[in-house]
């Protein structure tokens, strides 16, 4: 792969994941917000399931973070670009729509689908208990 894409994929990624944690500080500045304020006791639901969904959408963000740091260090070592499951080279298309993307078109959707498989929708209602 050349390395002016790379360097332009680069930018890419570190301009997103400047994003991202300005996003993550509004949240976490959001939620403890949420947390101090005092509210009626018909309200405590309310206030818990707020702050539940901003930790969530905090989680995914840092999620987010460290699928940019894992491309980035792959950057570093020579092996952006290249699937981890198959090992062949990602379609500079898909890097360009997906650049944190550690997988190729076909093993991500192969991945996705034995994901779907493994949920089962009783885990859903678990996990909200």
């Amino acid at each position: 792969m050349n390395w002016k894409l790379i360097s332009k994929l680069k930018e890419l990624l570190l301009n997103r994941k400047r994003e991202i944690l300005k996003q993550i500080a509004h949240l976490e500045m959001g939620r403890n917000a949420q947390k101090e304020r005092v509210i009626e006791q018909g309200d405590a639901a309310q206030k818990e399931d707020l702050v539940r969904l901003l930790d969530h959408f905090v989680g995914r963000g840092n999620e987010k973070v460290r699928e940019i740091d894992l491309a980035l260090e792959r950057m570093a070592a020579g092996k952006y670009g290249i699937c981890e499951i198959c090992e062949k080279r990602i379609e500079k298309r898909r890097l360009k729509a997906v650049p944190a993307t550690r997988l190729c078109r076909k093993c991500a959707q192969n991945f996705e689908q034995v994901q779907e498989l493994r949920q089962h929708p009783r885990d859903e209602i678990m996990d909200d208990a």
